[in-house]
């Protein structure tokens, strides 16, 4: 029987919103001469949607990271999320020049010259196959079901799946031989099945600042998602983390923007607040 790996979110208060704190923004783009903006993408980029492929950037979203992505050596850019490297990176319209990108929730990371594959990526190739062939045989009756294969991990989509299904979804999930070198977890209407190894979006941007030589002062992390959490939970309370949704759903992030749509927004002022400082 397989366990399942949920993040533990804090139950907070609801958030303030980001425009309670521009004066501290702009506080924090006087005092580091090099700030790193990282964000998730589906959800926070981009607003959800039923099937993955048809997903792209919130109106203005292109405008406005290539603003950034000029703004340089003052802003570093960083895209993480659980897509694999190569549908995430042309979604983004900026090149490996211009930004970092990790995917499969940081299993993979490309750009700015810190190319890296996490070794786990490889060893449990093997393991993850037969899953593949055990999960296509046992969701083919359930219309709406689609397993996407990202070479390090493996994701078991539902969005398009009629609810009244999900309980024997869930039900067939719970009960997958799952071999030691994979772990499963959850996310929104999505189950995921990666490496068993200690490694997530959190490890993923610690190992980026690092490289990068920055402080957690001096970075932005926007995300909406339960993996997410991992990264707000990382940075603490010290780095400008923003949770994207409902300001009264549990978080580790300190601020709240409501949408998408809002996201574009905060950038924007973001933008308007480099060029002042």
């Amino acid at each position: 029987m397989m366990t399942m790996t949920m993040t533990t979110i804090k139950d907070t208060p609801s958030r303030p919103h980001w425009r309670e704190c521009l004066p501290e923004l702009r506080e924090r783009l006087a005092n580091f001469p090099r700030i790193l903006v990282a964000s998730d993408f589906d959800g926070t980029l981009s607003p959800l949607v039923d099937q993955r492929e048809s997903a792209v950037l919130e109106t203005g979203a292109e405008a406005v990271l290539s603003q950034l992505a000029t703004l340089r050596p003052k802003v570093k850019l960083a895209f993480l999320s659980g897509r694999g490297l190569e549908d995430l990176t042309p979604r983004l319209g900026l090149s490996p020049d211009q930004a970092v990108f990790a995917g499969n929730h940081g299993l993979e990371i490309r750009g700015a010259r810190m190319d890296w594959t996490h070794p786990a990526r490889f060893a449990t190739r093997a393991d993850l196959e037969v899953l593949i062939a055990t999960i296509s045989r046992g969701t083919t009756h359930l219309p709406g079901v689609e397993l996407e294969d990202k070479g390090a991990s493996l994701s078991l989509h539902y969005r398009q799946m009629a609810m009244e299904n999900e309980p024997e979804l869930r039900e067939f999930v719970s009960g997958l031989i799952i071999p030691e070198t994979v772990r499963t977890h959850e996310g929104k209407m999505v189950f995921e099945f990666r490496p068993s190894v200690e490694w997530n979006k959190g490890f993923a941007i610690r190992r980026i600042i690092r490289r990068l030589g920055l402080q957690d002062d001096a970075v932005i992390f926007l995300g909406d998602d339960v993996t997410d959490e991992d990264v707000f939970r990382e940075l603490g309370t010290t780095a400008f983390t923003i949770h994207v949704g409902p300001s009264d759903r549990s978080s580790h992030a300190r601020l709240n923007a409501e949408d998408p749509a809002d996201v574009v927004v905060f950038l924007e002022s973001l933008v308007n607040l480099l060029k002042q400082a």
